[in-house]
């Protein structure tokens, strides 16, 4: 957990850093205007070396594997990000709530585990069961 979840962090901290630092085309302008296609490079880039860090110090060699794993974290991170943004916009919500202010919402602060998370918990079930 202490992967994954510090994998979504650095999706969330690549994406807002790169992409104000590069700008560029936007990646989904009617659901999230702020998103550059730049800052999902910078999010998947950090997510992919803290997978390398941390997998590599739990013993993991495999380096495909552990650019598909913070890849893979990285995009669907993205996508719970976006499809948060799309119910808000779909419902004229601004912020999910107002308990973290200028943050969106305690929501938007864990969006990117709603994919995440079961993803992870569905490949252990299927490591732990032998199936790959």
């Amino acid at each position: 957990m202490i992967w994954l979840v510090l994998a979504v962090w650095f999706t969330d901290t690549g994406g807002y850093f790169f992409g104000r630092a590069i700008g560029g085309a936007k990646l989904a302008p009617r659901i999230s205007p702020n998103k550059t296609w730049a800052g999902l490079g910078g999010g998947i880039l950090l997510a992919t070396i803290w997978s390398g860090f941390w997998l590599t110090a739990v013993g993991e060699e495999s380096i495909l594997l552990i650019v598909a794993a913070g890849i893979s974290v990285a995009l669907l991170a993205q996508l719970g990000d976006l499809s948060v943004s799309a119910v808000k916009r779909r419902y004229g919500v601004k912020d999910a709530s107002g308990l973290i202010p200028g943050h969106g919402g305690v929501l938007d602060r864990l969006d990117g585990m709603l994919l995440t998370a079961p993803a992870l918990a569905f490949v252990l079930l299927l490591s732990v069961r032998g199936w790959i």
